[in-house]
Order: C-alpha cells, then structure tokens, then sequence
C-alpha cells in the first residue's frame, strides 16, 4: 500500500492530507509534527494570550476527524533528516525511519528577528516572538510572573496590529513600533494607513511610525526595561514582542540537499527538485515569490495533492495576494495591487472614495477592464469583499464597482461640471460646505446624477 508521509500539520498540510484522501481513498496518509497539538488556527493565538480564547478554542479538527479520514498523526516528533534516495525519513528519538512513496514538506515559517542590537540575547528574558502554541503559553506565563504592565509591539503589520489588540484587552499599556512611515506597509497605501493609525490610537494604542528601533534596553536582572530608538527617543517596556514577519523554513528541506533559496524551489506541479518530494505553503519559492498567506496554502493544497494523486492534474500559476485584519471592530481587507505607482508599466486607473464621516476607505485599482487590486476599509466596504475576491484579475464593469462602493457623479447646474466621486476620491458630502466649483457655483448648485 502506498504511504504518503506530510511533514507539517498547518494549513497547507493539513488540507494537503484532506485533499489527497478525497481522491485517493487506500494509501496511508501520515503527517507528522513537532507540535504537541492537533491542526488548530494560528490566526488565534494572540487570543490565546488574553485568554480571549483556550487551547481548545484554537483547534479546528478534533481526534474524529483524522479516525473518519484515515489519516493518521504523530505530534511531538521532529523530522531530522531526509533520505531522499532510500525514500524515508528519521525522526528524533527513534531508531526506526519510516518510509514513503510521497513525500510533503509543509514545514511553514520562521518568526524574522530585525538586526536590532541585544535582541536575540533578550530572547526569553522579556523579548518574544509569537508563532505557535508553546509562544503563547510562555509570553502568558512570564506577563504574570513579571506583572508586565507596558508592552511594546515592534512590527505594525497584520500580525503585529492583532497581537496589540489583546495585550491590550490584557490590560497592558500597549505601544506599536513601526519602522515604516505607515501601518501595513505592504497592505495598504499612505491615505488608509493614516486613516487605520486613528482606529488603532481610539482603541487606547499608541503607536510609533518611522521608528527605527536600534537597541533593546535590559535592566539589572537581564530582563527588558525597553528599547532605544535611532533618534535617541527611549520607551520603557516590560515586554516586547517582535512581530517584524516570517521567513521560510526551509532548514530540513536544506540538509537533505532539496534545491532552496529564499523557499523550498518547487514547479508548476509543487513538485522539489527531488522526485516524489513535494512542497505547499508558507516554505514554498515558486518563480522567486513566496506568499505566506492562507489563500495560497489552500491553492498550493489543491494541486499538490491532485499531482499526487495523479488525477486531474493542475498548474500552479502564483496566487494573489489576499489580507484581512482580524480586530474587532475594524473591517480591512487588502487584495492584489494597492499602489500603482509602485508598479511597473502605464494604464492603471484608480476609483476611490473616501468617507471621512464614516471612516470608510474604498479604492479599487483597474488595469485596462481587469480588476487588479483593492483595499476595503470601514463597516461600508463589507460588502464588496466577496465581489472584489471572486472577480480579481477577471475584466469587470465600472457601473458594478461603482455601485459597490457607493460613488456618485454630481453635476452643476451652473455651468455644467461634473463631481465624480470615484475620480475625485472624496465623498461629496465631505466637502466643505464653502467649497466651490470653477465657475463660482456653491455645492448647493450639484444635483445627483448617477
């Protein structure tokens, strides 16, 4: 019987596995992991540290759902090498490898530590990084063995916004330090990170921008008191959590000689250098990209597993990047191109419509008739999200994105100019109410015409 062994029990592993037994109903699925724990959403562990949420909340499959699939899984086991030629694998602790038909290696990624002076060394002594289960137990742990009472968040991006988010439900004084001039730099373009700034600094978290952070302070216990910025600005600290984004592991894919760059190499089929050794999710390099994201597990998910199985086999083609911020109360998504002006090449198109009275930020990017990217932010734009997702890089109509994010042309009856909102970027009602066309006519002389 032919035995598929999956390193990784994350997203792109564990639907690798789902994927597989869907279309292949006899071999033997095994995924193997060093957590201790089953498949649960890492998305929630910054509520795990608030105690929003338990380790069990977190878990999506239960001990069930692997018996009714027949899939087994081994937690607590770290791979420790590959033997690419012989077709097995060696696990720590064990003498006996265990051998495969088909290999896949979802090992994820890596928490990024920037080149701040004294930060590796403060690790576990006041400093931590948040991307497991283990992470979330110890930064709990030491807030109330220390009784932290101010934290600093080095890192404003996805990750970095929701952790604040819960150390500060936590009651802790809390403090985003971004390197960036701006929230979500990769997400979101100057106007909305300014806009997101005021949600984040309403719900009681300062926050720091260009802040380039150049040393973490230790006191005279060797644990954190702080940090210290370039510009010489100190901000005490008695946590600081680093949340300055991922790289891929690709450290096991390394030693067993599989070729590497930034990710695990793979081809259009997810297929490694190494026949019969595949590769999904956050670990991945396909055409010098890699993504990290959800949406691109569960593409790369598919078609591995379909190669796999060998039946309908499909080409991986890259996925488009895709973000959501998880806070309650603020609703933002950012999907494929937000900043044109960062991109190559001419015919980009811009409709936008700012809603200041709302806080509600809508802008859509077109290339041509295709839809390219957008970034959805406020209560207003949940509606469109569904619409945006399905329909990205697909050609679309102007009226429909128009109607999506609410933009109307007004017409003076003076003179005959017109305000459209979506060229404009601005709601019409936002204006002030001195404001004036060309001609001299007030915005009283405007009447709606689309």
């Amino acid at each position: 019987m032919k035995r598929i062994i999956i390193i990784g029990n994350g997203v792109a592993g564990i639907f690798t596995a789902q994927y597989i037994r869907n279309r292949d109903k006899d071999s033997q699925i095994h995924i193997y992991s060093e957590e201790k724990y089953p498949y649960y959403t890492r998305i929630k562990l910054p509520e795990l540290i608030s105690e929003e949420k338990s380790i069990e909340d977190l878990i999506v499959f239960q001990e069930d759902w692997y018996k009714n699939n027949d899939i087994s899984q081994f937690l607590d086991k770290k791979i420790i090498n590959i033997h690419t030629d012989q077709k097995f694998i060696s696990i720590e602790g064990e003498e006996n490898p265990k051998e495969y038909d088909k290999l896949v290696l979802a090992t994820g990624s890596l928490p990024n530590i920037p080149p701040i002076e004294n930060a590796r060394e403060m690790e576990g002594k006041g400093l931590y990084t948040l991307r497991n289960v283990a992470d979330a137990i110890e930064i709990k742990q030491y807030m109330k063995d220390e009784k932290c009472k101010r934290a600093i968040i080095i890192g404003g991006g996805l990750l970095g916004l929701e952790l604040s988010r819960q150390i500060k439900l936590a009651g802790l004084d809390t403090r985003v330090v971004e390197f960036f001039p701006r929230l979500l730099p990769k997400q979101l373009d100057v106007e909305c990170g300014n806009m997101l700034k005021e949600e984040i600094k309403d719900m009681g978290i300062k926050v720091e921008l260009d802040a380039k952070t150049q040393k973490v302070l230790a006191n005279d216990s060797d644990s954190v008191k702080g940090i210290l910025l370039k510009d010489n600005r100190e901000y005490p600290a008695d946590l600081i959590l680093v949340q300055a984004g991922v790289h891929p592991n690709i450290d096991l894919a390394k030693k067993a000689g599989l070729k590497t760059n930034r990710g695990i190499i793979i081809d259009k089929f997810l297929q490694t250098s190494v026949e019969d050794i595949y590769a999904v999710g956050d670990c991945v390099e396909y055409k010098g990209e890699t993504w990290g994201i959800i949406p691109a597990c569960m593409e790369q998910s598919k078609i591995a597993a379909a190669s796999i199985a060998g039946k309908e086999k499909k080409e991986y083609k890259g996925t488009t990047p895709q973000n959501t911020l998880k806070i309650v109360g603020i609703d933002l998504t950012s999907v494929g191109v937000h900043d044109p002006s960062e991109e190559l090449g001419g015919g980009w198109e811009i409709l936008k419509k700012a809603d200041k009275k709302n806080n509600c930020y809508q802008k859509i990017v077109l290339k041509g008739n295709k839809l390219k990217g957008a970034i959805l932010f406020g209560d207003k734009s949940k509606e469109a999200v569904p619409y945006i997702r399905k329909n990205i890089e697909n050609e679309v109509e102007e009226k429909k994105l128009r109607e999506l994010i609410d933009a109307h042309i007004y017409k003076c009856s003076q003179c005959g100019n017109k305000y459209d909102e979506a060229r404009q970027g601005e709601d019409f009602e936002d204006l002030p109410e001195d404001w004036k066309c060309e001609c001299g006519a007030s915005k009283s002389r405007f009447e709606q015409i689309e």
